[in-house]
């Protein structure tokens, strides 16, 4: 019962945590707010807080933003800030 009880609960988190990738995904019409290339399986992606923890920042959707593993790693050591693609511009 415990390992079954562990698998659902194991289970529900990762559907819960696709669900919301691929709304984010799908808000950003598949694209990657720096490069503006598609995020695919193979391409990989990485979720980027627009407003840090640190600084306030939650984990919601509102706050958060897909982005390739290497534009996530040029953003943060450029320094740059992305926004929400209902915004006016993605940098």
């Amino acid at each position: 019962m415990y390992f079954e009880r562990r698998l659902d609960k194991q289970t529900a988190e990762n559907l819960k945590y696709r669900k919301r990738m691929f709304s984010l995904w799908k808000k950003q019409n598949g694209l990657c707010l720096v490069c503006k290339q598609r995020i695919t399986e193979q391409t990989k992606w990485h979720k980027h807080q627009t407003i840090w923890k640190v600084d306030g920042g939650r984990d919601t959707l509102d706050n958060l933003v897909l982005l390739h593993p290497n534009c996530h790693r040029q953003l943060h050591s450029l320094k740059l800030k992305v926004k929400k693609p209902d915004s006016e511009r993605g940098l």
